[in-house]
């Protein structure tokens, strides 16, 4: 439909109008001219109602009619021109609006692929859910009927445990009433009874089949008990030999720790001797380089002389005190007299 408006165009003939002395056979040149004949005004022509009329008035006539005539067809082709118009504003509006309805068309068309995998994904999804949803459920079951057996067990169990009260309580009297030291210590005493009372069950049961099977085993059981015996006898021998070698090594041990200490204490009292003999003797240096060397004192602010100064002091003093008595038994020598080697 919009190809048809589209291609659709105003077709009329627009002829010339050329006013001729003589009408003759149209050309093909002449197509589109319209001729009119001129006539003197004395020829007459007839019209319709069998009146005469002058040629020039009836071709006034025809002017007049033709401009009517002109006069319409341009008001028709202005008229022709606005709906042609508005025949193109439509077909535009009609190609955006089939533009719009296409882009709706194709993105409904991709929603409803969308949607469409998403329902395969959905129904995909829903199947496995639905087969771990059975499998969860058969689970399930089984977990309720392991809990079932697990209660009627615990129930079981309760009661046992009401009914074994009685013997905790004894066993616990049994407990208060053992000698200390009877049983190896144990965060619970109730099970060393238990562990105790089992033992010497199953040694008495065993005992009491040998006994039954064999009398003669009795001789064997007690030859075996005298042998562990004196091996255990033998064991505690060997210990306490071995005890008594460690006692003496360690009186050993303890006097050398004494000859240790009472050499510690010499040594102290040797450093303690030194440290005061040293006292003295700084004590005295101090006291000869203030009293016979004469020393320089010492400014305020400025160190203490050490120990090698003061002896370098004295030293410095005793050599001044030579070289003057050297020069003086020099003086009292007769001049003749020669030198000491």
């Amino acid at each position: 439909m919009s190809s048809s408006l589209h291609n659709t165009k105003l077709e009329f003939d627009q002829k010339k109008n050329v006013f001729v002395t003589q009408l003759g056979e149209p050309d093909e040149e002449d197509y589109n001219v319209r001729k009119f004949p001129i006539v003197e005004e004395s020829e007459w022509a007839l019209v319709k109602d069998g009146t005469r009329t002058l040629q020039s008035t009836l071709l006034l006539q025809k002017q007049q009619e033709m401009a009517v005539v002109d006069q319409e067809l341009e008001s028709k082709r202005r008229e022709f021109a606005v709906r042609m118009e508005r025949c193109m504003n439509k077909q535009n509006e009609l190609r955006v609006e089939q533009q719009k309805i296409k882009e709706r068309v194709e993105k409904f068309d991709r929603f409803v692929r969308e949607n469409e995998v998403k329902r395969q994904r959905a129904l995909v999804k829903f199947q496995n859910e639905r087969k771990q949803q059975e499998v969860r459920e058969q689970e399930l079951a089984v977990l309720q009927e392991k809990y079932q057996k697990l209660q009627r067990r615990q129930l079981k169990l309760i009661n046992t445990i009401e009914d074994n009260r009685k013997f905790e309580r004894y066993i616990q009297q049994v407990v208060d009433i053992l000698p200390e030291g009877y049983l190896e210590l144990s965060d619970n005493m109730m099970k060393g009874v238990i562990s105790r009372y089992n033992t010497l069950e199953q040694a008495n049961a065993s005992l009491l089949q040998e006994l039954m099977q064999k009398d003669d085993s009795i001789d064997k059981a007690q030859q075996d008990l005298a042998e562990l015996n004196k091996s255990k006898t033998d064991e505690v021998l060997g210990y306490n030999s071995t005890i008594a070698a460690l006692h003496t090594k360690l009186e050993k041990c303890y006097q050398m720790t004494h000859k240790k200490e009472e050499k510690t204490v010499r040594q102290k009292i040797h450093h303690r001797n030194q440290c005061q003999l040293y006292g003295q003797l700084e004590l005295a240096i101090k006291n000869i380089v203030e009293m016979k060397c004469r020393a320089v004192k010492i400014k305020p602010g400025q160190p203490p002389h050490t120990l090698v100064e003061k002896l370098s002091i004295i030293e410095a003093y005793l050599t001044e005190r030579e070289s003057v008595f050297k020069i003086s038994q020099e003086a009292t020598t007769p001049a003749s007299s020669p030198g000491p080697a």
